[in-house]
């Protein structure tokens, strides 16, 4: 499970004048100084090795107007030199516009009246109060947003520089993410006026409403007693610091190995009720299908490092991850391009091919957009698995799962592999459309979306027939297509 976040673009008027002031002067210090100087210094060694060759064989001595010239020239190819690379340096930091705020704190953008935090991350227990200046009361876009440090002086935020919904973005992030500092009562009068400006120019209604849905898809009430943080598991060698996901019979929590290395605790519950076959069953299964996790190893699917059963709760232990799930990323950011799409659903589908060829085949089962995470170095992995609801369900003869990406045949309980490509044809049809797909049902991207080509179009619907049989038989058979479709759209946009 992914870290919720909220990402905005921020940046200064200095910054921005330093853009386009490097932007402008690319051809200059990008190609011409570059060149200049390594024709210079090429030049400059002849010179060299000539002179060393001429003291050699008894040429006269420099004199100080040509020792001069030597040495001035040696500075101005440095200058030449050095130059590009500072320019070089400062587009590099420019690229630093993104506010972020999540659990761990708020990551800075490049702020030039801030060099001291410029970029850095500040933990939520290193601010005291986060406030609103009193200046122009009015109009919220007059206002900066002040964070008050323990330790240093106020970072100012302009908030003219944002939208308005990414205004209420942060100031949603900043009310359920903190528990460390004071916030004004400030910052709810400013949301106010922000939600009213998104309500009126969204139809689909306020970022607020999109958080919202996102916590209860996250935080949905449960049916048994989650563990609080702070508790330990496992002789104390685990500890859990907070709740990750939670609904149902699940939980998914973070937690702390040996006080060291933080992982992901995933616990299923099974009803107290369940008769003892049906418990014994399901325990089984789980059992059977962690230890087949455990021993996968693939750059795309994060690590199952153990499996254990306390006070009648069974638990997956796995990697941590920080990234974005492609869920919260697509309802924050909108609809990606086909370019994007594709590039994750070649990664999705070589996942995919790995599992499917193991031996026997593991089938994911809960191939989601939540259930996928990017990675800041662009690369997509799988994070959870449907082992514990699979358990879950045998225990209770119900269906647990994300009901739109359940194919017919694993609705019924009978899931197979072309159950998992289904589940990929619906989430590739989301991350196009930024909507739902329709349950037990073939989806087709172009009817939400005209620009989508035929190919991408004729791709997902094929993924998501409702037989079987009609859809792509295995992930082999599917990567070729979609690096066709790829290699091409690259070949138009050249």
């Amino acid at each position: 499970m992914a870290e919720l976040s909220v990402v905005t673009k921020y940046e200064s008027s200095e910054v921005a004048l330093l853009k386009s002031a490097l932007k402008l002067g690319f051809p200059v210090w990008g190609v011409i100084m570059p060149v200049s100087a390594t024709f210079g210094w090429c030049v400059v060694l002849f010179a060299a090795l000539s002179l060393i060759s001429f003291k050699l064989t008894g040429y006269p001595s420099m004199g100080s107007f040509e020792i001069s010239s030597f040495f001035i020239t040696i500075w101005a190819l440095c200058t030449v030199t050095v130059i590009p690379l500072i320019c070089l340096m400062l587009s590099r930091m420019t690229e630093k516009t993104s506010l972020v705020i999540d659990r761990s704190g708020i990551q800075l953008p490049l702020l030039p009246n801030n060099p001291g935090v410029s970029g850095k991350t500040l933990p939520w227990n290193a601010l005291s109060r986060i406030d609103v200046d009193a200046s122009g009361k009015g109009d919220w876009q007059e206002r900066c947003l002040i964070l008050f440090r323990k330790k240093g002086g106020p970072v100012k935020i302009d908030l003219f520089r944002f939208s308005a919904q990414d205004v209420e973005k942060m100031i949603m992030a900043l009310e359920h993410f903190n528990n460390d500092c004071e916030l004004s009562g400030e910052l709810g009068t400013v949301k106010d006026q922000v939600k009213a400006i998104s309500d009126s120019k969204d139809s689909a209604g306020s970022y607020t409403s999109m958080w919202e849905d996102e916590l209860a898809r996250r935080y949905c009430p449960t049916s048994f007693l989650p563990l609080e943080p702070g508790r330990t598991l496992r002789n104390g060698t685990l500890e859990v610091k907070r709740h990750l996901a939670m609904g149902g019979l699940s939980a998914v929590y973070l937690v702390q190995v040996d006080g060291k290395e933080l992982a992901v605790l995933k616990e299923a519950v099974i009803p107290e009720d369940t008769g003892e076959g049906l418990k014994e069953k399901a325990k089984e299964l789980f059992e059977r299908e962690a230890e087949l996790l455990m021993k996968l190893k693939h750059p795309g699917i994060v690590s199952v490092r153990d499996y254990f059963a306390e006070q009648e709760r069974n638990y997956l232990l796995l990697d941590y991850l920080n990234g974005q799930d492609l869920k919260q990323l697509v309802r924050q950011n909108g609809p990606r391009s086909e370019t994007e799409a594709l590039s994750w659903a070649i990664q999705i589908a070589s996942i995919m091919k790995y599992l499917h060829e193991q031996d026997p085949p593991i089938i994911h089962r809960d191939l989601t957009p939540d259930n996928l995470v990017l990675t800041e170095d662009g690369s997509v992995v799988v994070i959870d698995f449907g082992a514990a609801n699979e358990f879950i369900g045998k225990a209770t003869g119900t269906l647990v799962g994300k009901q739109a990406y359940i194919s017919p045949e694993q609705f019924r309980g009978k899931a197979q592999p072309e159950s998992d490509i289904y589940a990929f044809g619906c989430t590739l049809f989301y991350v196009l459309t930024g909507e739902e797909p329709e349950a037990l049902s073939t989806s087709s991207p172009r009817a939400r979306r005209e620009d989508l080509s035929e190919e991408i179009n004729e791709l997902v619907e094929c993924c998501t027939r409702l037989e079987p049989e009609d859809r792509y038989r295995s992930a082999a058979q599917l990567l070729p297509v979609l690096r066709k479709i790829s290699a091409a759209g690259a070949g138009v946009q050249a």
